[in-house]
């Protein structure tokens, strides 16, 4: 039985691993990377690249968790302007 609760720290987009985030209309039935929950063939998701080798994979988000994501991001950069200010 799959858990909808997310799994670890909530990431952040700052970072040399990820790329420009897209929204991306879901083909086949998907599953959320951080939740588990089932994107439904036809829904829009939001996709952030992992780059890395000569291709990149992309990883889909369902709604909740990508404004959790940028939630920590805004954070991430707040407390970056706090240490240079």
């Amino acid at each position: 039985m799959k858990s909808n609760k997310p799994k670890g720290k909530t990431p952040s987009l700052i970072g040399s691993t990820l790329g420009k985030p897209r929204k991306g209309l879901v083909e086949r039935e998907s599953h959320c990377k951080r939740c588990d929950a089932v994107i439904s063939k036809g829904i829009e998701c939001y996709e952030i690249p992992q780059l890395g080798g000569s291709f990149s994979s992309y990883k889909r988000y369902c709604d909740t968790c990508f404004r959790s994501i940028l939630v920590q991001t805004q954070a991430d950069l707040d407390a970056i302007l706090r240490t240079v200010s």
